[in-house]
């Protein structure tokens, strides 16, 4: 009986071994988001949703603002499902937020829907959407592997996570939390991309509105990591059809943004007001191009008030 159950221990070496070996692969090719809960704690974060992950480079604003803040940003945005402003994402920011002893900066990026919730009951957060969903499932946010988020989150045969290293050709999630999308996209898909984002956008004004209690929970974040170094609010860029839409769901939002910049005396970034000519994959995330160009123009505005 010993000799059987050291013979199973040996041949079950060989298979979990390699399991083991696959997970470590995964570099930001096979999952949008796991990579963000393998890294260490990190020192300043950006935060938002899809907006913010496919927007904003860290590599940018930690090689321009450097000498001032010289903690390095890390891009801990997700999705508007995954990250609007609440319980779970607060618990989640605190969890990859490490100590650090000298000046630092955090990006905070605003949207109506970043602080609204389901229209039927929007100021309950025992019913927040994300309660069901990995923000507040994976508690350990800094180890790798992370069998806690591979196990209930990964959606993908793990297997696929080889293949993909070496064929995925389309996106990449980069160390430092960066989502870029990967190659050239034509006007025509650009223009159906956006045609099936204003739908989308349209059929939630009818599931969302503006929540009191989210509200509260920016508020609640920015007081956390403002006790903690530099804070500073931005509204990123969108296509007008976009920016329609989002007015439509909360019109006093700009007002509100305004109102918080002051009574916690941050700078507020609108980057709507400007009359530059963004470019967007859908209307909503910026190319690469205009994600770098967002990133300086970001950064100068920091320089320019520091």
């Amino acid at each position: 009986m010993n000799r059987f159950i050291i013979k199973l221990l040996i041949f079950s070496i060989f298979p979990i071994g390699t399991l083991y070996a696959v997970f470590l692969l995964e570099n930001g090719t096979a999952d949008p988001f796991y990579q963000r809960f393998t890294t260490p704690k990190q020192h300043a974060l950006i935060l938002g949703n899809s907006k913010a992950a496919l927007g904003i480079l860290p590599s940018i604003l930690n090689d321009r603002l450097g000498e001032i803040y010289p903690a390095k940003l890390y891009n801990y945005s997700f999705t508007v499902y995954n990250s609007p402003y609440g319980p779970a994402y607060l618990e989640s920011i605190k969890n990859k937020l490490a100590n650090f002893e000298g000046n630092r900066c955090f990006i905070i990026t605003v949207d109506p829907w970043s602080i609204s919730s389901d229209i039927k009951d929007p100021n309950n957060p025992d019913k927040f959407a994300e309660n069901e969903r990995f923000i507040s499932n994976v508690k350990n946010v800094n180890v790798s592997p992370n069998h806690e988020y591979l196990k209930e989150w990964f959606s993908k045969s793990y297997y696929e996570i080889v293949l993909l290293r070496f064929k995925n050709k389309s996106w990449k999630l980069h160390k430092d939390g960066w989502f870029e999308t990967i190659g050239a996209i034509r006007e025509s898909t650009i223009n159906k991309n956006r045609d099936f984002m204003v739908t989308f956008y349209e059929d939630y004004l009818t599931k969302y509105s503006y929540s009191s209690k989210r509200y509260e929970y920016l508020q609640e974040t920015i007081s956390y990591l403002k006790s903690r170094g530099a804070v500073y609010l931005v509204r990123m860029p969108l296509h007008q059809d976009i920016f329609e839409i989002e007015n439509k769901l909360d019109p006093e939002f700009n007002a509100k943004m305004i109102n918080l910049a002051e009574q916690y005396n941050l700078i507020y970034f609108n980057f709507n007001e400007l009359s530059k000519s963004w470019k967007f994959t859908d209307g909503l995330h910026l190319t690469v191009e205009s994600a770098k160009d967002l990133s300086n123009l970001l950064s100068d505005n920091i320089l320019l008030n520091n």
